[in-house]
């Protein structure tokens, strides 16, 4: 069976995201007493194997794991987290206190961000077609949108970037993505456990 498609959009709020993360979380801190050893497996060669593995690991339970499930749910997550910042630039442009300086690289974040939502949702409709080569080449500019965003703020003098931690999830959850997508490129039936 193909796995569930990607929500085409979502007025997903702050609120809301936090609470799919704490509760994914709280499932995970459960699972992780005793770490299922094919979902570390799975996220060790990944840009942040620790937050791989809490994204993973609480969807799969029992002996069948299916790295393409395990890809199209940590996409879901760089999903959510990407909304979660849209919604910081959003409400950081709509505040009238927010440095005039900060103005003009918070249009390009939301720019990118705009983009990255637009590559994510192309990249899992190649994912849920198996084919994941070319949702690699297409995922890979989602680093290149969030570095952009973040080089905006570099280049603004007097611009204090909002968002660092955030930014920096996006980037490490998308770099997972792509190392994921890599290793099952390159070594594509060695995931599938049964």
């Amino acid at each position: 069976p193909s796995p569930p498609p990607f929500p085409t959009h979502t007025n997903t709020k702050t609120k809301t995201i936090d609470s799919i993360f704490k509760k994914a979380l709280s499932k995970t801190q459960n699972m992780l007493k005793s770490p299922n050893p094919k979902v570390l497996d799975f996220c060790k060669s990944t840009e942040n194997p620790t937050l791989c593995g809490d994204t993973i690991a609480p969807f799969f339970q029992g002996s069948f794991f299916d790295p393409i499930k395990a890809l199209l749910n940590e996409v879901e997550a760089t999903h959510n987290q990407t909304l979660k910042v849209a919604d910081v630039i959003a409400n950081t442009l709509n505040d009238p206190n927010t440095n005039r300086n900060a103005r003009e690289p918070l249009d390009i974040c939301r720019s990118r961000y705009k983009s990255i939502v637009s590559t994510i949702k192309e990249a899992v409709e190649l994912l849920n077609q198996q084919n994941v080569v070319d949702a690699y080449y297409k995922f890979s500019s989602v680093i290149s949108d969030q570095t952009t965003c973040e080089d905006a703020f570099v280049e603004s003098p007097g611009a204090q970037f909002p968002f660092p931690d955030d930014s920096l999830t996006v980037y490490q959850l998308a770099g997972n993505c792509l190392a994921i997508m890599d290793e099952i490129v390159n070594s594509h039936n060695q995931f599938f456990f049964a």
